[in-house]
């Protein structure tokens, strides 16, 4: 759906569903409204907070829906670097619209010929799991596998991962992911309300979703039925502020 559709068809369903006795919302608010709505849409079909609990390449749909979102990015270990944990850490950034990531190898440097350059599988592992299996000789990461460990952000908007590996070293790191999807904008925010300096994550242009056009309807719905919620919400806190005044 463009801009202009989406703000029709949510005007259309917003009065019906509130009998026309919400306010109007302005552009910009129905913006937030989308835009929450297709993040928690994003969240939920790879797996995070859905009743099924089925991830996004488990259904057809699913990966037709978030086929936009797929990216990969290839980075070199950081030239300064924090001290790790083990001995054999090495530190990488993400790239800032990393949301989920869906596959991750590194390229192995090793005094073994056979091994040298060679893609590893990259497997997540929390700190208390390190904690643990470091401990273990049976197991500790070996020639097959590398540990990743989240380590937050060292500047701001770059997030950083701690890979350990049992060889040398490690070249590169190969990461396919789901993007964090870029906001839905009814207008020009910037001209539109060039007093109030709004912006949704940072975005002011105008756009429609950006995702696959079969997930707009369910974008809409979400999006609605959001925005409904709050209304009802601020209705039952008005009424409670007054019969509190009231008493």
């Amino acid at each position: 759906m463009t801009t202009k559709e989406l703000s029709n068809e949510f005007d259309i369903h917003y009065d019906s569903i509130t009998s026309k006795q919400a306010p109007g919302l302005d552009l910009y608010e129905k913006s937030v409204f989308l835009s929450k709505a297709q993040l928690e849409i994003v969240k939920s079909h790879f797996g995070i907070g859905n009743k099924y609990k089925k991830g996004f390449e488990a259904d057809t749909k699913r990966r037709v829906d978030l086929s936009q979102l797929i990216s990969t990015s290839i980075t070199k270990p950081l030239s300064t670097s924090p001290k790790g944990l083990h001995p054999n850490s090495i530190f990488f950034s993400l790239k800032d619209d990393v949301l989920f990531i869906i596959y991750e190898s590194a390229q192995l440097i090793s005094i073994d010929s056979c091994l040298d350059k060679e893609y590893v599988k990259v497997v997540p592992k929390t700190h208390d799991e390190y904690s643990i299996q470091i401990k273990n000789p049976f197991k500790r990461p070996d020639n097959s596998v590398i540990w990743r460990l989240d380590h937050g952000n060292l500047n701001v908007g770059i997030k950083n991962v701690e890979l350990i590996t049992s060889e040398k070293g490690i070249s590169e790191y190969k990461v396919r992911y789901i993007k964090y999807p870029e906001p839905i904008i009814l207008t020009n925010l910037s001209t539109d309300y060039p007093n109030e300096g709004l912006s949704i994550d940072s975005k002011t242009t105008e756009q429609t979703s950006l995702l696959d056009k079969s997930i707009h309807s369910e974008i809409l719905d979400r999006a609605i039925e959001i925005a409904s919620m709050s209304y009802k919400m601020n209705e039952v806190q008005t009424r409670t502020q007054f019969n509190l005044r009231n008493e």
